[in-house]
Order: structure tokens, then sequence, then C-alpha cells
């Protein structure tokens, strides 16, 4: 015969019946075992309730009863049915790997506050990077293309360039930075010189950055 202890706590009635205290709540909540007595971190759950607890045990494990007939069962079984029952669920809890205690309860505001004022624990300590040379094939994000990486981006969408062939004719240089100029080989008319000179603005604006 099992003797059910009175007043027991959740992590009283999982320790006995290798039960877990969130599947425990769950057929509470479904009306299969009786609720606690009291509310909080410290609440109590009635006599017969580990009995009633392993008697749902023996039925679902060691009969293959659906919880719905479980709780027909529990209906109508009378008390030498439900101490049969709840002798299965004693045995099959005996075979059963001890469940995890569930976590303490929630400490006071005071407490909280002196978790808060409590110095940090210092941060774990990071290995250091390997070099690049160790990681051939590590992949990294490129940074943005700037100056003259951006512009060389920039006219190599735009096809491959002319070869270049020296000749002594008129040259027309557009200055673009303080270092650099566009240079135009032959005599140009006035739109085609706007032209050029629109392209050297855009050229400009790749070099420092405004072409985003």
């Amino acid at each position: 015969m099992i003797e059910a202890a009175p007043d027991l706590s959740l992590a009283e009635l999982a320790a006995a019946s290798r039960v877990d205290a969130r599947t425990i709540r769950s057929w509470v909540a479904q009306g299969l075992l009786p609720g606690p007595t009291s509310r909080g971190p410290l609440a109590r759950y009635p006599a017969g309730a580990l009995e009633r607890l392993l008697a749902i045990l023996g039925m679902r494990e060691e009969l293959g009863m659906a919880l719905a007939a479980i709780r027909q069962e529990l209906l109508v079984a009378t008390p030498e049915q439900l101490r049969s029952h709840a002798a299965k669920g004693a045995e099959h809890a005996a075979r059963r790997p001890a469940t995890a205690p569930p976590p303490p309860p929630r400490g006071s505001a005071l407490d909280y506050l002196q978790a808060l004022r409590a110095p940090a624990p210092p941060p774990p300590r990071m290995a250091a990077p390997e070099p690049l040379a160790s990681k051939p094939f590590a992949s990294a994000m490129p940074e943005p293309a700037n100056g003259f990486e951006a512009l060389e981006q920039y006219l190599g969408a735009r096809g491959s360039r002319p070869q270049r062939k020296a000749r002594a004719e008129e040259w027309l240089r557009i200055p673009i930075t303080p270092d650099v100029e566009l240079a135009v080989r032959g005599r140009l008319d006035a739109e085609q010189r706007a032209r050029l000179e629109r392209c050297a603005d855009l050229v400009r604006d790749i070099l420092l950055g405004k072409d985003r």
C-alpha cells in the first residue's frame, strides 16, 4: 500500500514520481491532478496528490492509456483500483531516471538589488586570432571601394577600355582633383567638351566617395 505524504511541494512530487515539474503542471491544468493549496514558490499540494500522480503514470506508461481515458478512469475508480494503478506507477517510476530539480524560487527584491550591485565577473579570455596566413580560405566582408579602386570598378563595369596609341596630337586636359586630371587627345567641339566635363564631374564624385 502506498502512503501519500501530505502537503508535498512540486519538487517533492517530481522527485518521488520521476515526472518532471512541467508535466505535473500540465496534468494539473487538465484537471487530472489537484492544484496546490497555496500560491508562490512554497506552494504545497494536498494529501493524495502523489498517489494520484503515480496512478496516472501507471495507467499511461504501463497500460498505454490516453489521457482522455485516464480522466474517465479516475472518475469511476475505487480507492483499491487507484492504489493498484499507483503501485504500477511506482514500479515504473523506480525504473525511470531522476528528473532535474526545478529552478530555485525567485528571491526577494533585496536579493535582486544586491545582485545588481555585485561586481560583474570578468569576461572570458578570448583566444588570440590566428594570422591570416594560417587561414588562406577565410572569408571576410570586403570593405567598400574608395578612390581609384572605386573608379576602376565603375569603369570596368562599363566595358574594356581601348588600347592607347601614341600620337602627336592636340590634348585637352580637364582637372578633376589637385592630383588627377582628364586628358583627351584631339580637337573637340563645344558639345563634346561639355560631355567630357560632365564625365570629369562624375569621376570626381567617385574618387571623393560621393557616388554612393
